[in-house]
């Protein structure tokens, strides 16, 4: 149904649950259109009111529970889905979201129940094979998730960005690096603007990513002139310098560079070189010109949104505040256009807008970034802040628990077990602060209290 219908049609519903309060159908119908109209709040709204009159109605526990599950209600959303799944046990979605949820609250081995009998059915979809296959490297299996995620890749190509991400980690924990970095490098191929990849990539073991530098910087010398396979190496030895500002820099940048000589018009090399000049200190000028040399080629969107988001960056570095909303406001703008949005460069905007006050912006920024990604962790741990000092620890705890059970990145992880720590203060909850201060202690970390980095 096309948006214009469904907004007659939602106007039609509403005017039936007026006159008819109790009919649970026009309130399921009424939820079905307002997701339509992406109103999701008003959707569970109406949900809610058609399974309170028609409590044994299993698709509107399913339909409900998925709405919960997207906009991050995952605490509600759980009781939902098992009691859909009590009444009719063939509701596939509804088995898919909850396992989703079991594998978020560390369930790992109820997720593996429920969706190993719809896989060894041959009724599993990709989704819910890749849900299986997290389950099982959330037990440790990691042979069992490999072997699932790789059937799912070979069948289709074009799998979501994190279905290559679940499968690298997967040949990693399996220790089969080169098959980690060769999932990596398909998945690049087909996004090639994805920052996530590049971080997962670069966080392997040093020497395997040695290993597989040198094997790469080989193949490159077989085949000097391939501009795709000098940004594709450079842009890697520049993450993996990981701000050291050492020789992967240096020969990264010089990978980069001659990528630009070969091929002068291509944005991503520029893109790349600009962000290989920002790592160094006192090259900012050189960065902004590679940026605006990228911004001038581009005609890819998604690349766009990153260029304008670095020109933002460095437009802010040089204290230009005017015109760095200006580039920031402008890769928002197209960035919610995107078919797959870039949450990380939406929350640069919201960094840029929440270091200088403009919380009646950021705050709004924020819930549409945990709309486009509800476990982007950045903004579950900014929510969670915000729950705090708002006086709801409760709701803060389930934002930082999600992200302590669900992520990797240091600073990350150790910014949310501060938060738990304060939380459990705060809610004088004794024996779990206690449990938060020992992680700490044996991990400990020199950037600050357990507060992230600024974002650039």
């Amino acid at each position: 149904m096309k948006a214009g219908r469904s907004a007659e049609a939602a106007e039609e519903l509403e005017k039936i649950v007026r006159l008819q309060p109790s009919f649970a159908k026009a309130y399921f119908d009424l939820g079905v259109c307002y997701t339509r109209l992406g109103k999701l709040g008003e959707a569970i709204a109406a949900l809610q009111s058609c399974v309170k009159l028609e409590p044994k109605f299993p698709v509107g526990h399913a339909l409900l529970g998925m709405l919960l599950l997207d906009v991050g209600r995952i605490t509600e959303a759980r009781p939902v889905l098992e009691h859909a799944l009590r009444l009719d046990s063939s509701q596939t979605e509804a088995a898919k979201g909850l396992g989703c949820i079991y594998n978020l609250d560390g369930d790992n081995a109820k997720a593996i129940a429920l969706l190993r009998p719809l896989a060894e059915s041959g009724a599993a979809d990709d989704e819910s094979r890749t849900i299986l296959a997290r389950a099982f490297l959330g037990i440790g299996d990691s042979a069992s998730a490999v072997k699932i995620l790789e059937a799912v890749l070979a069948a289709n190509p074009r799998s979501p960005l994190q279905t290559y991400v679940l499968a690298a980690m997967a040949a990693r924990d399996a220790h089969d690096f080169p098959k980690a970095f060769e999932i990596c490098e398909r998945a690049m191929a087909v996004y090639p603007n994805s920052e996530q990849l590049e971080t997962l990539a670069v966080s392997f073991p040093p020497e395997a990513l040695r290993a597989r530098t040198a094997q790469r910087l080989g193949e490159i010398d077989k085949n000097p002139n391939n501009a795709p396979a000098l940004i594709a190496v450079g842009r890697m030895m520049v993450a993996e310098d990981k701000g050291e500002r050492g020789r992967d820099l240096d020969l990264g940048c010089e990978l980069l560079s001659r990528a630009t000589t070969l091929d002068p018009k291509n944005a991503a090399a520029w893109f790349h070189y600009g962000r290989c000049f920002k790592a160094q200190i006192g090259k900012a000028d050189e960065a902004e010109a590679a940026f605006n040399k990228a911004l001038s080629f581009v005609h890819d969107d998604g690349l766009r949104v990153l260029i304008l988001e670095q020109v933002g960056s460095m437009e802010s570095h040089f204290n230009r505040v005017d015109t760095a909303d200006e580039a920031f406001r402008k890769s928002l703008e197209l960035n919610r256009k995107l078919d797959r949005h870039i949450p990380e460069s939406a929350y640069h905007y919201y960094r840029f807008l929440a270091l200088r006050g403009r919380d009646a912006e950021g705050r709004p920024l924020l819930d549409e970034i945990l709309r486009w990604d509800p476990l982007f962790a950045p903004a579950l741990l900014e929510r969670a802040k915000s729950f705090l000092s708002n006086g709801q620890p409760e709701r803060a705890a389930v934002d930082a628990l999600l992200i302590t059970r669900n992520f990797e990145d240091p600073e990350i992880l150790h910014s949310a077990h501060y938060l738990l720590l304060r939380i459990y203060h705060v809610t004088g909850d004794k024996s779990q602060a206690q449990v938060h201060t020992d992680w700490l202690k044996s991990h400990p970390q020199t950037a600050g209290e357990g507060e992230p980095a600024s974002a650039p």
